[in-house]
């Protein structure tokens, strides 16, 4: 009789246990999971992007249309992967996007930002490496194109960085929003 518990109390737990092949299960990860439940950050090529939103940071509202975009860290471009400079915009003294390029004039590189309370990672529209993203990039994924629309001429330089007048134009599934005017500052 005792045998017969001790076998039984074994096949449930074996059962209750899981391999260690999640995919082969039908498993996930706690990555996975989280992505499911809508808490996750965006996804790169290379996998998860961590969180880039300033903690507790009320979101930032355009004068005209609907998206509103949350500041970043100082961090924001970590979640880029591999870059040369980088460029940010700039809008009442907040980072509302960070872009950046790998050093190749084939790479049309990535930007980041925080729309609708919603981490998106954007591609280039265009090839140019750094020279493209230091030229007002155009970006479009996730049901969002967002264009930089920098100014003309030489930049300024405010603390080491190239800066230039500029304005972040946001279509999405809300219509079309203006953040105006800021500034696109660059490394050089």
């Amino acid at each position: 009789m005792k045998r017969a518990v001790i076998l039984a109390a074994v096949a449930v737990l074996a059962a209750c246990s899981k391999s260690g092949d999640d995919a082969a299960t039908g498993g996930d990860n706690a990555g996975d999971f989280a992505q499911r439940a809508g808490v996750g950050g965006a996804l790169a090529a290379n996998g998860p992007v961590p969180s880039v939103a300033e903690v507790n940071a009320q979101p930032v509202v355009a004068p005209t249309g609907k998206a509103q975009l949350t500041p970043l860290t100082k961090e924001a471009p970590r979640a880029l992967g591999r870059i040369k400079g980088g460029c940010s915009f700039i809008y009442q003294g907040r980072s509302l996007l960070v872009v950046g390029a790998e050093d190749t004039t084939d790479a049309s590189g990535n930007g980041v930002l925080v729309i609708d309370g919603r981490q998106v990672v954007l591609p280039g529209a265009a090839q140019g490496g750094p020279q493209y993203v230091e030229s007002g990039p155009t970006l479009t994924g996730g049901g969002y194109t967002v264009a930089v629309l920098r100014g003309d001429g030489a930049p300024t330089i405010n603390a080491g960085r190239n800066e230039w007048s500029a304005d972040l134009k946001v279509d999405g599934p809300g219509g079309e929003t203006v953040f105006s005017p800021g500034t696109w500052n660059c490394t050089p």
